[in-house]
């Protein structure tokens, strides 16, 4: 009988330990940053750094009353700008990230438009070329003529491979890949984490 318990006691602790871990988030900004903070990069033109800025909203937002308003005098075709957030998860492990968010751009038709930055990373990205696994489509709003900014619903999965401190880096943003000012806005952001 003992032998029998102590195999239940065993079959169970192995399921426990293969069923993967699964952690939701959410995010709509109403009172701060809630944690997250702005990164830029790649804002250097002629060695002036571009202006550029990202704030909370009181007046346009997708859930609630308050949004993140990115914005950016892009004077190249190279200019980044973010936010981001650490996640604490277990070292040296393989994770699902799932980051989804609402995202209002004015940016009509097919020409000209940027780039939507968004994903998880293993590390702090610190350049461009760090960012690379988060570059996505671009940042049309789906009109023909200009119409104002519209909110999108935006999903995008990563697998990443955590690093020996226990930590994933989600960023959200966009890559001025147009030389124009442009501002667009976040909001009601989700992040769901699935793990050993």
């Amino acid at each position: 009988m003992a032998a029998a318990s102590f195999a239940v006691a065993a079959a169970l602790i192995a399921l426990v330990i293969l069923v993967p871990s699964k952690e939701e988030f959410q995010y709509s900004f109403e009172t701060d940053f809630e944690g997250w903070t702005a990164n830029g990069t790649d804002l250097v033109v002629d060695s002036q750094t571009m202006a550029w800025s990202i704030e909370r909203n009181e007046s346009f937002a997708s859930d609630g009353s308050v949004s993140l308003e990115l914005w950016l005098d892009n004077a190249h075709d190279m200019g980044k700008i973010w936010i981001e957030k650490a996640f604490e998860v277990r070292a040296n492990r393989t994770y699902r990230v799932t980051v989804e968010y609402a995202f209002a751009s004015a940016d009509f038709g097919t020409v000209n438009n940027w780039r939507i930055i968004a994903g998880a990373l293993p590390a702090r990205p610190q350049s461009g070329s760090d960012l690379l696994p988060c570059f996505q489509e671009a940042t049309g709003n789906g009109l023909e003529e200009p119409g104002g900014h519209v909110w999108l619903g935006k999903r995008y999965d990563s697998t990443v491979e955590s690093g020996p401190e226990g930590k994933l880096w989600v960023v959200i943003g966009v890559w001025g890949t147009w030389e124009s000012p442009r501002t667009y806005f976040l909001d009601d952001v989700r992040v769901v984490l699935s793990g050993p």
